[in-house]
């Protein structure tokens, strides 16, 4: 039984008292007396981010209150900085999709990699919608082809730059440039008075977009199926979200019908130093 005062226990003999697991403690709740850590002052203050037990270095130490178990790290978990530059310069938004659908196995892979992205306060308060067949990822684009006509019938655009005209064109003609065609769509929500969600989903959708690349998958951040879904009812009612939920963004996902073979140039950084 987890003991509500101190959820903090040591495992074995192998305790150090290194102070390791107080050092990290993001709340500084963790203390290490001769008798080992505990959490001084009110353990509900605890975030429950698991740092105390991850960093301590002779695997003695576990929390009562975590929901799962810390496990073990390759010792080559990091890679190295080329394979990380690789991939994050390699990654590239995908506008071209093969129909053949990506496995559910993978999209609960690619997700279970996602929750793992830092949220703030380690709240892990995102939500996940996966609009995964065909016929409803075209029903999508549709209703959004429906809000960019009522916003061309009141002669504005979109974002105060997008004109609306090229898009429905486009639609008219056969073609889709909202979803691209894309098989599945992944929606990040959260709800509306949490101020920790919008953060939250947008490094969450980041790290899935590059957890899909190494993959092989493909993904495009789907802007105006967020737009849509901020006011368009008809979208907002496709999507069917929990009761005062909003989305906080959207990937298009698919095997990508293209590869890329260069890194395309970009700005300098723009930094200032102080």
């Amino acid at each position: 039984m987890v003991n509500a005062n101190n959820p903090l226990s040591i495992s074995d003999a192998d305790c150090t008292r290194c102070g390791e697991c107080a050092a990290v403690c993001p709340a500084a709740l963790v203390r290490v007396g001769s008798r080992g850590p505990r959490i001084l002052g009110d353990p509900a203050a605890c975030m429950r981010c698991g740092h105390c037990v991850a960093v301590c270095p002779t695997k003695s130490l576990t929390h009562g209150l975590l929901v799962e178990d810390c496990l073990p790290l390759d010792d080559a978990w990091r890679g190295s900085f080329r394979q990380a530059e690789q991939l994050i310069k390699g990654r590239r938004s995908v506008r071209r999709y093969e129909s053949t659908p990506v496995e559910r196995e993978a999209i609960l892979r690619l997700l279970d990699v996602a929750r793992y992205a830092p949220t703030g306060m380690n709240s892990q308060t995102v939500k996940w919608l996966v609009v995964y067949e065909a016929d409803a990822v075209k029903r999508l684009a549709r209703s959004v082809i429906d809000w960019l006509r009522s916003i061309q019938a009141a002669n504005e655009r979109v974002a105060s730059r997008y004109d609306p005209a090229a898009f429905i064109a486009a639609w008219d003609a056969g073609h889709d440039p909202i979803l691209r065609g894309c098989p599945h769509v992944l929606l990040a929500h959260g709800h509306r008075d949490d101020p920790l969600a919008a953060g939250s989903c947008t490094i969450a959708l980041t790290t899935a977009e590059l957890a899909a690349a190494a993959m092989g998958l493909g993904t495009c951040w789907a802007g105006f199926l967020h737009m849509a879904a901020q006011s368009w009812p008809a979208t907002q009612h496709q999507l069917n979200l929990p009761a005062n939920h909003t989305t906080h963004g959207a990937l298009m996902l698919g095997h990508p019908a293209e590869q890329y073979h260069r890194i395309p140039p970009r700005k300098p950084a723009d930094v200032q130093w102080r």
